[in-house]
Order: C-alpha cells, then sequence, then structure tokens
C-alpha cells in the first residue's frame, strides 16, 4: 500500500467547487487507477487535508500524470486553491484503524 498527503489552503467561498472536482476526481482514481479511496479533512488551522491511499506508488503515479476526460474537475480544484503545498508520499509501517462499520454502538 503507498500513502498521500495533501494540503491545501482554499478560498471560502470556492469551498463547493473544491468538494465537487475532489470528489470526481477520486472516483475516477478508484475506478481507473488503483486507489483505494481518500478523505477529506478540514483542519484547526484552516487548511484542507486528503488523506488517499492506494495500491502502489507505480498507479498514484499513473493517475497523477494522467491528462483524461476530468480536466474540468482539475480546474474546478484549482479555482478554488490559494495556496498548494507539495504532496507527502508515505509508505504504512503500523496501522490500526478501525473501519467505522466495524464499530458497535454505544460509545461515549
Amino acid at each position: 500500500m503507498f500513502v498521500v498527503l495533501y494540503q491545501w489552503q482554499l478560498k471560502p467561498e470556492r469551498l463547493r467547487y473544491f468538494q465537487e472536482g475532489w470528489t470526481e476526481i477520486v472516483h475516477r482514481n478508484i475506478e481507473k487507477y488503483g486507489a483505494l479511496g481518500s478523505k477529506l479533512h478540514k483542519g484547526s488551522d484552516n487548511n484542507w487535508y486528503s488523506y488517499s491511499q492506494w495500491t502502489s506508488k507505480a498507479c498514484w503515479e499513473a493517475a497523477f500524470n494522467m491528462d483524461d476526460s476530468h480536466q474540468e474537475a482539475r480546474k474546478k480544484m484549482v479555482s478554488a486553491i490559494l495556496r498548494n503545498y507539495p504532496p507527502v508520499l508515505m509508505t504504512p509501517i503500523l496501522d490500526h484503524l478501525v473501519s467505522d462499520e466495524m464499530i458497535t454502538p454505544p460509545y461515549l
């Protein structure tokens, strides 16, 4: 498995466009390029973060370098970005995340 952490500072008035474009790209990556899914987060620092899992670095590189029909989705995202930080490439070493489907309520 291969993981990428993205970070952006976004224009508040363009958040909807960013989220729409991000969602389209995530689904494209799952369907065509071996992505295992992604989560979008808003940080306490008001920056936005995306944690994306991939079957391999090669799959991520193929999707990242692809010039395909999702250019409109990319334009939506780019129109909302004030500052784009370089992606952080990570290899998982230990994994203790629990899927929310595995949680049995009630929890405090």
